[in-house]
């Protein structure tokens, strides 16, 4: 089947490709975590990211636009602005945690992840468990299912679509598999192809079917998976079949977690065009509970700390 004729089959809608349709770009993703630990002026979210000055421009002003910061003055007696964060953005905590957890399990440089979380109810670093709040048994590839929603909806076409492969802009030139998730979270086509390899295996044209991206995306981004470790794959006949390793279930709190966030903002007031439902029957309702008090983790009991300032505690 050609391009032209899987880009005709329609394409079920998910609120995580519309989420990432708003947050699904590196820059946007690394100024969102910027804010998340205190950054407001411009020129502090440029030197600490190293970005030029008209992309931070350009995403800083797409991110107002899409409610995710809003500009507000610095004092009473300064006319200068600063960029603060919306209830929007700070509801994908969840995804900012999942980003710094996957650092922390998998880092390889202190300068990869620099600074510590520290859990402010216990007074530990960070360490959770993604549960659903239901059971509060851990919500993992083997315990969601996914159902479309009756009728399913139609995805529209999508920027993803449009990119055609253009390469990750922000955190690309690192080779160093510790620093995945800072290359990887705001790229939306890897985001995607791990989000339906993480639910079952697919071969390429399967691939294409669920994700609207064209063959030469697919493979470029899947060379890039298997590089870092993240998929493997199979021969199958006269195909092959990819699939998520063990090494890839970190990043399912995050596309869990990002798919939620769509259901809140990104709907245009329509239903969920998915369920998820957890191992437990109930609809999953996911959350961060802490390892060493079972504390619910949430932006009011979470404190950004340099990590040559932590204490070691076990």
């Amino acid at each position: 089947m050609s391009d032209q004729e899987i880009q005709k089959q329609v394409r079920v809608a998910t609120s995580l490709s519309r989420a990432l349709e708003i947050i699904g770009e590196s820059w946007t993703m690394l100024i969102l975590k910027e804010g998340f630990n205190g950054t407001r002026q411009f020129g502090e979210f440029q030197k600490n990211l190293n970005i030029p000055k008209q992309t931070l421009a350009e995403r800083l002003t797409y991110l107002c636009e899409n409610e995710l910061l809003y500009k507000r003055p610095i004092s009473a007696k300064k006319t200068s602005l600063q960029y603060a964060m919306t209830a929007k953005a700070l509801d994908l905590y969840n995804v900012m945690y999942s980003v710094w957890l996957w650092h922390e399990a998998h880092r390889a440089r202190i300068d990869v992840l620099p600074f510590d979380l520290i859990h402010t109810s216990c007074g530990k670093v960070l360490g959770a468990t993604f549960r659903c709040r239901h059971c509060q048994q851990p919500a993992t590839p083997d315990s969601v299912t996914f159902e479309p929603s009756d009728p399913p909806q139609e995805a529209h076409e999508s920027r993803l679509k449009r990119r055609k492969g253009a390469a990750v802009t922000a955190g690309k030139s690192s080779s160093d598999k510790g620093a995945i998730a800072a290359s990887l979270v705001g790229d939306a086509p890897s985001n995607e192809i791990l989000f339906h390899l993480l639910r079952q295996p697919l071969n390429l044209q399967n691939l294409s079917l669920q994700t609207g991206l064209n063959a030469n995306v697919l493979r470029e981004r899947i060379e890039r998976l298997e590089a870092l470790d993240l998929i493997d794959s199979t021969q199958v006949g006269r195909r092959i079949e990819y699939a998520a390793k063990e090494r890839a279930n970190g990043f399912f709190p995050l596309l869990i977690s990002l798919a939620e966030w769509g259901d809140r903002w990104c709907n245009h007031a329509n239903p969920p065009p998915e369920m998820r439902l957890h191992s437990c029957q109930e609809l999953l309702n996911a959350n961060y509970f802490c390892d060493h008090c079972d504390g619910r983790i949430e932006p009011r009991n979470i404190r950004v700390q340099p990590r040559s300032a932590s204490i070691c505690q076990a």
